[in-house]
């Protein structure tokens, strides 16, 4: 058994409801314009049903017409034509007189110019001018351009309040046009704003990526990236490159006899004379653990040497507060630099090793490792 499906017809375009509505009024106003003059002129009683078909049951039919076309917009702009030879039908047939030949003129040719220009302007005249001339074939031409006053009064009022109603619509879609245009401004804002918090969390988030979450400074992941990237960049200005490897003194014993969360107000210490003692051009990482390497960007190794021993005589003199105890802690560091490009890993190796001769040494000191120039010192 099959079973038929039934399509619902497209919903017609705004343009056909709204015409609906204003051909059915100014239609009516028409009707009895031209029923009056009908009237007041004697004219023959058969044209009261032809205009009762052209001015009331048209209007619906077109509207049906185009409610059910695939193409309602088109179908509704075949309408229009279809209006405009009514009219001229009507102009003809009634001997031209002034006021309906202006109202039914002027209404129909304002109505296609509004949809369509001035192609829509030519459509109107040329249907205008096919209907007087069918009409003309059918009832013969002649003339009787005068109107009765109760007839040029009811003609004034249909295309006065055809004028306003086109007024209204046009001021009722502009204002539709000004608050769509309005609400897409506050979406686009919206949607900007929301791209950017995005970039900006996305930034948070990268940034978070890059950093150590106890002390703030920059991870060892951050490092990776971008020694490289400072070491090409030194070589290309012809500058060198330093490293200071650090490591805190005796820190298990910290963690041991205080706990870690002792632990971490030393790390913590040691990150905060770090970042107050380096330039902004300075990368500043904790490299693991109690270990901390800073990167000194056109820094010499004299000159970096003399930065390590800072870092080392202001971490000596601040204590750390642990409950009722001031704890010193001390530092060793290893510096290490070169004046050519190598591999990040072979030139934190030297500072290791300086590390290690600073610790060999008695802690609490810095050790250098001879810089590196045009060939790598041996270990």
């Amino acid at each position: 058994m099959s079973v038929t499906r039934h399509t619902p017809s497209p919903q017609p375009h705004w343009v056909v409801n709204m015409n609906r509505r204003n051909r059915s009024l100014s239609f009516v106003a028409a009707f009895l314009t031209l029923a009056s003059h009908v009237w007041l002129q004697g004219l023959s009683p058969w044209l009261y049903p032809t205009l009762a078909v052209s001015f009331l049951v048209w209007p619906q039919l077109a509207y049906l017409r185009a409610r059910r076309s695939a193409d309602s917009m088109h179908s509704e702009f075949n309408n229009l034509v279809i209006d405009s030879i009514i009219f001229g039908l009507w102009i003809a047939g009634l001997g031209f007189p002034v006021w309906i030949t202006f109202i039914l003129a002027i209404s129909i040719t304002m109505n296609l110019t509004v949809f369509r220009g001035l192609p829509g302007m030519v459509q109107a005249m040329a249907g205008l001018a096919g209907g007087i001339v069918a009409g003309g074939l059918f009832v013969g031409f002649w003339w009787q351009p005068g109107t009765h006053w109760l007839t040029t009064v009811l003609a004034i009022s249909s295309i006065s309040m055809y004028l306003l109603m086109v007024g209204h619509v046009s001021f009722s879609r502009n204002h539709s046009l000004h608050g769509a245009r309005e609400r897409q401004r506050q979406t686009e804002q919206e949607l900007k704003q929301q791209i950017e918090e995005n970039r900006q969390l996305q930034e948070q988030l990268r940034e978070q990526a890059n950093r150590d979450p106890l002390t703030g400074l920059y991870n060892r992941r951050y490092l990776e990236d971008s020694l490289h990237r400072e070491m090409t960049r030194c070589l290309r200005q012809g500058d060198p490159l330093s490293l200071v490897l650090i490591d805190l003194d005796h820190f298990k014993s910290v963690n041991d006899r205080y706990g870690h969360s002792a632990g971490d107000l030393v790390i913590n210490q040691l990150a905060s004379v770090l970042s107050a003692l380096s330039r902004a051009s300075d990368i500043v990482c904790r490299f693991g653990g109690e270990e901390f390497l800073v990167v000194l960007p056109g820094t010499g190794l004299e000159a970096a040497e003399a930065r390590a021993e800072d870092y080392r005589r202001m971490f000596e003199k601040t204590p750390v507060a642990v409950g009722d105890n001031l704890l010193s802690v001390t530092l060793s560091a290893g510096v290490a630099c070169s004046y050519r490009e190598i591999p990040p890993d072979d030139l934190i190796r030297q500072a290791d090793l300086a590390l290690y001769e600073a610790k060999e040494a008695g802690r609490n000191r810095v050790a250098c490792r001879a810089p590196w120039t045009s060939e790598p010192q041996s270990a």
